[in-house]
């Protein structure tokens, strides 16, 4: 199964265009119009949302399912923003000082919630490391031929290892930048491969995260914490870095720290839930990053 990707080359073309003429607010007015086609259109995105919505003990009207594609549109919109000029966004920054103690490297998670594609452009800076983000990077071929043509600001700090090479290959990437002392992100939120799982209480459910980067984390001894980035206005953004300590050190027992952790941001925005399938109910099934 794997969600549908949505967007078109021209019309993402337009928007960046549009957007490097005559500024960022024109370009956002149009990308209310696109939200809303896509709450009136995507019916299906909305239905498997509402289990999401069900252990919120929150309505899934239409109301509420246009504000949530419309961050999700928004997410997109200042994804590329973040990458051509990542000034031009404000971003009220939480505790990231403790980024700072990545300085020899370590282990950041982050997740399909809010705009974590923004929060590594938002973090670069010359005193610290590169940035490697680990995903399976299934943009349309289409859309990431738009995104690699721009100019990318960025493009010394942040480096993707894509999953879709191969596990040998990634776990060679990944390994290399930790001897380097680099950062290496994880998406932790969403299960890669069925067989390197860890089962935590999230939402009282029992649900199946990403283990990789907890044993990792542990068997390097590397710091691990938790980066999340949501959207509080237009332009305007909120940065939030939570380390991560357990007591007895185990993989079971930090993965279950930062679901709690997680779970706590999404009841505080939980418009921003960018996992467009039924999370609580497809567990252990590959899903594309459409993102």
């Amino acid at each position: 199964m794997e969600i549908k990707q949505r967007g078109s080359k021209l019309g993402t073309k337009i928007i960046l265009i549009l957007y490097k003429t005559v500024g960022y607010k024109f370009p956002a007015f149009i990308v209310n119009f696109i939200a809303l086609y896509y709450a009136l259109t995507t019916t299906s995105i909305r239905k498997n949302l509402q289990s999401y919505y069900d252990h919120l003990e929150m309505s899934l009207n239409f109301n509420q399912y246009f504000k949530h594609i419309r961050f999700f549109s928004f997410s997109i919109f200042d994804r590329f923003v973040s990458r051509i000029d990542p000034n031009s966004l404000k971003i009220d920054k939480v505790n990231d000082k403790d980024f700072y103690t990545l300085s020899d490297g370590g282990i950041v998670l982050l997740s399909h919630f809010g705009g974590w594609a923004i929060a590594a452009n938002a973090l670069q800076d010359d005193k610290l490391p590169t940035v490697n983000v680990v995903m399976r990077e299934n943009t349309k071929e289409e859309l990431k031929e738009v995104e690699n043509s721009e100019i990318r600001r960025n493009k010394d700090h942040v480096h993707i290892i894509d999953l879709n090479e191969g596990g040998l290959a990634a776990n060679i990437k990944i390994a290399n930048a930790l001897m380097a002392g680099e950062i290496v992100a994880f998406m932790a939120d969403r299960v890669v491969d069925p067989t390197k799982t860890v089962t935590v209480k999230f939402f009282n459910e029992k649900v199946n995260f990403n283990r990789s980067p907890f044993d990792i984390a542990l068997k390097t001894k590397k710091p691990l914490m938790a980066v999340f980035i949501v959207n509080i206005g237009l332009k305007h953004y909120k940065l939030m870095v939570i380390s991560l300590h357990s007591e007895n050190n185990t993989t079971e027992s930090l993965a279950q720290i930062y679901a709690n952790t997680l779970e706590k941001i999404i009841k505080e925005y939980p418009g921003q839930w960018y996992n467009f399938y039924d999370f609580f109910k497809q567990q252990g099934v590959n899903y594309d990053d459409n993102r």
